[in-house]
C-alpha cells in the first residue's frame, strides 16, 4: 500500500512539474510578446515599425500649443523658405541631409513663433474681429482681379504650393500678428511706453548710444591712394584739435552718404555699425570727439552725442516686447509627429519643380565652363 501511495505521488510530482514546466514556458512567451509590442510602440523595433514621413502620408507634422499643423500647411511654409534657398544656391544645396535637416528644424522654430505670437495675442484680446476678416478676403478677392481668370489664380496658388483656404488662414494670422506687433512697439499705443521712458534716462542699460563722424572713405577707383586718404583725415584732425567747429568740418569734408538723412548724428546698438565704430562711439564722453578710427570703409574721427530720445524709447520699448515675446515663445508646447526628422527635400512637391539632379547637373557645367 505504501508503495502504491509513493508512485501515485511520484507521478503527482512528475505531473505537477510538467504544469510548471508549461506555465514558465507560457509566461516567457507572454513576457516576449510584451517586450516585443512594447519595443514596436516606442519605435525601437525599426525595421517592423517605421512612421515615415508625415508629408508622405498627408498627416499633422507638429503641434503647437493647440494648433496642429498639417502636412499642407508645413510644406507652404517650407516651401517659401525653399524658394529663397534655391534663388542662392540651387536644389543641389538640398543634396546634403544636413542642409536639409537645419532648414527643416528651422521651419518648426518659425512656425512655433508665429503660433505663440498669434495665441498671445488672441489671450490679450488683440484677435482678429469679423470684419478684419472679411477685410482680409476682400483683399484676396482684390489680387484675384490681377489673374486672367479663377483658373489662373489657381494656378498662381498651386506654383506656391499653397490652397486658397489655407492662404486665407495664414493671412489672417500674418494680419493678427502684424497688427498686435504694430500695437505694442508703436509708443502711441505700446503697453510698455511707460516703462520705456523711465528707462529712457539711462540709454546704455541697453547698449543704445549716439554719435556723428566725418568719414573718408577708402578710395575704390584709387584716384587717392589710402596714404593721401590718411593724410587728410589727419590734417581735418589737426583742424578740430585748433578749435574749428566739428559739424562745419563734417558737413564740408565727410564723406559718409547716410549724412543727408542724418544730418545730427546715428542712434544705434551693437550690431548696427562696424565694430571699431561702435566700440570708439561708446568709449567716449559726451561732446568729446576720438582720434583717427580706422575701419573697413575708412577712417572716422567720431564724437559721441546724445542719442534722439524718440529713437531711444522706441528702442527700449522693442527690447521689452522682445523679452517677452521670447518668453512666450519658449513656454510654448510644441510636439513633433513620429517621422518628422525623417521628412527629405524629395518628400515636397517644390522638389519635382526643383530637382536636385538636374540642379547638380547645371552646376557642374558653370564650373566646367
Amino acid at each position: 500500500m505504501a508503495d502504491k501511495v509513493n508512485k501515485t505521488a511520484k507521478k503527482e510530482n512528475s505531473d505537477n512539474t510538467k504544469v510548471q514546466r508549461v506555465s514558465r514556458k507560457t509566461k516567457a512567451i507572454r513576457i516576449g510578446a510584451a517586450l516585443l509590442l512594447i519595443a514596436v510602440v516606442a519605435g525601437i523595433f525599426l525595421p517592423l515599425y517605421n512612421p515615415g514621413s508625415p508629408i508622405k502620408s498627408g498627416k499633422k507634422v507638429m503641434t503647437v500649443n493647440k494648433h496642429d499643423i498639417s502636412a499642407q500647411e508645413y510644406e507652404y511654409f517650407l516651401s517659401n523658405d525653399i524658394a529663397n534657398y534655391l534663388y542662392y544656391y540651387g536644389a543641389s544645396y538640398f543634396a546634403d541631409a544636413k542642409n536639409f535637416a537645419d532648414l527643416r528644424d528651422y521651419v518648426a522654430d518659425e512656425l512655433t513663433f508665429y503660433y505663440a505670437f498669434l495665441d498671445w495675442a488672441e489671450k490679450e484680446g488683440h484677435g482678429l474681429t469679423q470684419e478684419q476678416k472679411d477685410e482680409v478676403r476682400v483683399r484676396i478677392e482684390t489680387m484675384k482681379l490681377d489673374f486672367e481668370d479663377d483658373q489662373k489664380f489657381q494656378e498662381f496658388l498651386e506654383s506656391k504650393y499653397v490652397t486658397e483656404d489655407l492662404y486665407y488662414k495664414t493671412e489672417c494670422m500674418f494680419e493678427c500678428i502684424n497688427r498686435y506687433y504694430s500695437f505694442l512697439t508703436e509708443s502711441e499705443t505700446s503697453p510698455y511706453a511707460s516703462s520705456a521712458e523711465a528707462l529712457s534716462v539711462n540709454p546704455e542699460t541697453f547698449g543704445i548710444y549716439g554719435a556723428k563722424h566725418i568719414l573718408f572713405l577708402f578710395d575704390e577707383s584709387e584716384e587717392r591712394t589710402d596714404e593721401e586718404t590718411k593724410a587728410l583725415a589727419e590734417e581735418i584732425l589737426s583742424r578740430l584739435n585748433a578749435g574749428e567747429d566739428f559739424d562745419t568740418l563734417m558737413n564740408e569734408f565727410s564723406e559718409d552718404t547716410g549724412l543727408e538723412n542724418y544730418p545730427d548724428g546715428y542712434t544705434f546698438q551693437e550690431g548696427e555699425m562696424v565694430d571699431e565704430f561702435y566700440q570708439a562711439a561708446k568709449s567716449l564722453e559726451i561732446g568729446k570727439y576720438s582720434s583717427l578710427v580706422e575701419s573697413g570703409y575708412g577712417y572716422h574721427i567720431i564724437m559721441r552725442i546724445e542719442p534722439d530720445h524718440k529713437e531711444v524709447v522706441d528702442r527700449i520699448i522693442f527690447n521689452l516686447y522682445e523679452t517677452d515675446m521670447d518668453t512666450h515663445v519658449a513656454e510654448a508646447e510644441v510636439s513633433k509627429s513620429k517621422g518628422f526628422d525623417q521628412m527629405a527635400y524629395t518628400d515636397f512637391r517644390i522638389s519635382k519643380d526643383y530637382p536636385i539632379e538636374s540642379s547638380q547637373e547645371s552646376q557642374n557645367e558653370d564650373q566646367e565652363s
